[in-house]
């Protein structure tokens, strides 16, 4: 079985030029007017292409804001979606800086692998997943299938398919 998985798109708490305001790293921030644009821009052709139609899709959606403003945006209706706590932003608990450096090196967080890993005991059953990038990178560590993307953490409205 494969599940296809989304980065949410471009919001307030990924906005560097944001870096030392209140919006920055909020847990719960909204997208901004230049990630709904990319929502259209990228994931919409992305899915059509792959022949995913949203509004007659089911979606796993985090319980942030961002990743269900994302799959409403792509077109996905409310009542298709669910929330699941497991697609969360994994709290890693490091600073910017050496967050960073260890993605740089190829690395993550020991905390997105045991995400990762919880996931995968109790996955949504829903077939497309909308989360964060941690989470993502996390599971292709798990699943084994990293060395197959350009950039472990994906980009913001990256859409991945992943055998589990």
């Amino acid at each position: 079985m494969s599940i296809i998985v989304i980065r949410h798109s471009l919001s307030e708490a990924n906005n560097r030029e944001n870096i030392g305001t209140m919006a920055f790293g909020h847990e719960d921030a909204p997208l901004m007017e230049e990630g709904r644009k990319l929502v259209h821009e990228k994931l919409v052709p992305d899915l059509s292409r792959r022949g995913i139609v949203p509004r007659l899709s089911k979606a796993a959606v985090s319980q942030l804001l961002r990743t269900r403003q994302t799959a409403e945006e792509a077109g996905f209706l409310p009542g298709r979606t669910a929330d699941y706590a497991c697609l969360n932003e994994v709290k890693h608990g490091m600073n910017g800086a050496d967050l960073r450096r260890l993605l740089d090196s190829g690395g993550i967080p020991d905390a997105a692998m045991r995400a990762a890993a919880e996931i995968l005991k109790r996955p949504p059953k829903e077939g497309i997943w909308v989360s964060h990038g941690l989470v993502i990178a996390g599971l292709c560590k798990t699943l084994g299938i990293d060395q197959n993307y350009e950039r472990l953490v994906p980009r913001f409205c990256e859409v991945r398919k992943l055998p589990i």
